[in-house]
């Protein structure tokens, strides 16, 4: 079970604080630092560029992802997960939508905590799971994942999430409130990366400690 992580290189005391969390649960994890992108756009589109590099040239059929800001807390939930997925030939990850767009209603398997199964993604056309604009609507990092799978009928795996910290709230669907610092089953997601750039965040701090200590 191995995962792949990226991140840029401002981001390297929150890849610190990640490996930290990652060793405590006995995850393997391969962090790739890219540079610095003063371009929002690029740094969007190189995330999922990576995550589609991965799948073509990673020999493992199994392939985990796992965002910067997304903390793994409950290891035999990730087992679970990565089980499923490898006996199911298919891709399991946390539930979120994009509460900002015409798409705010459709739940799809985002790309902080994501487990493919390369023939899932074969099956779905091997697309790239970067970002693009169809019709006018943004199509998020690996959505198309799920929207693929859903004009098809393919069966696939949501993990809904089971609370949040807070206070900065998004709208989930019919499903209630994500929020900044979100609990799912198997991990711990931040939701906003851009606030860690110049600091570190208090919540931030303190889900790390809940994790190693």
């Amino acid at each position: 079970m191995k995962f792949y992580s990226y991140y840029t290189e401002n981001l390297s005391h929150i890849y610190e604080d990640h490996k930290k969390c990652c060793d405590k649960l006995g995850l393997e994890v391969v962090y790739y630092k890219d540079k610095c992108y003063t371009d929002y756009d690029e740094v969007y589109s190189a995330h999922g560029n990576f995550m589609t590099y991965v799948l073509e040239n990673e020999p493992d059929e199994v392939i985990g992802f796992l965002d910067i800001d997304c903390l793994p807390h409950h290891k035999k939930n990730i087992e679970k997960a990565y089980e499923w997925v490898k006996e199911n030939q298919s891709f399991s990850g946390n539930a979120q939508v994009i509460s900002h767009t015409i798409m705010r209603n459709h739940i799809y398997a985002g790309a902080p905590f994501l487990i493919i199964h390369k023939n899932a993604w074969e099956q779905l056309g091997s697309p790239s799971l970067s970002w693009f604009v169809q019709n006018g609507i943004q199509i998020d990092t690996a959505q198309i994942l799920s929207l693929r799978s859903d004009e098809i009928g393919f069966t696939y795996q949501l993990l809904y999430p089971i609370g949040y910290d807070g206070p900065e709230t998004y709208k989930f669907s019919g499903y209630g409130l994500l929020g900044k610092g979100s609990f799912y089953p198997s991990t711990w997601h931040y939701f906003r990366i851009s606030d860690c750039l110049n600091e570190t965040p208090e919540i931030w701090k303190r889900r790390i400690n809940n994790i190693i200590f």
